[in-house]
């Protein structure tokens, strides 16, 4: 049995490949991310990058669940016994992706896009964290306000939309956080 060949460079090569995507995205657009203009970004040949994801899809996911890595890395950061945990790390991933790549957060459009059934995972996670946030509180309505809230700063950041300006910003956080802890 003859040991596979693998392209220079392949090997481990993952977070490279997806910083090459989020880096592609952030500049030229999420419609932009194409196996070749990743590799150029990362270095590779396309080869290299196929190795690692065998096709635009697989790359994609590959975006999705960094992404979704990272919120539970966030999401793990808030004490257990914090009352509405979770809730409270939807709002903490928001506030700290500042801290992060920011293009990372165009991986949901470009799946969504490219094929809403790989935003499956997205689901899983975010149906389990519904169910955590719901069965922790008296509160649910209350609750779902709060969670309807944490989507709209994402999609709002995601979308480069209009946040009402710098000075309601810090002011809008406090009351929702508020809000999070009067949930019973």
């Amino acid at each position: 049995m003859s040991e596979r060949k693998h392209p220079a460079g392949s090997r481990n090569a993952s977070p490279r490949i997806l910083g090459a995507a989020r880096a592609v995205a952030g500049r030229e657009g999420v419609g932009k991310i194409t196996i070749e203009a990743v590799a150029k970004e990362a270095g590779l040949s396309k080869g290299g990058v196929l190795y690692n994801y065998p096709t635009k899809k697989a790359l994609l996911s590959g975006l999705l669940d960094q992404m979704l890595a990272k919120h539970r890395e966030l999401l793990g950061k808030v004490p257990e016994r914090h009352p509405s945990r979770t809730l409270h790390g939807h709002l903490e991933t928001i506030l700290h992706s500042e801290d992060l790549d920011d293009d990372l957060s165009t991986a949901i459009l470009a799946v969504a896009a490219s094929d809403p059934r790989l935003l499956d995972p997205l689901r899983t996670e975010l149906t389990g964290d519904l169910e955590r946030i719901l069965s922790g509180t008296q509160d649910a309505p209350g609750a779902m306000v709060a969670v309807l809230a944490i989507q709209g700063l994402r999609f709002q950041k995601l979308l480069n939309l209009p946040d009402g300006g710098a000075d309601l910003r810090e002011p809008i956080i406090e009351r929702l956080r508020t809000m999070i802890d009067g949930l019973d």
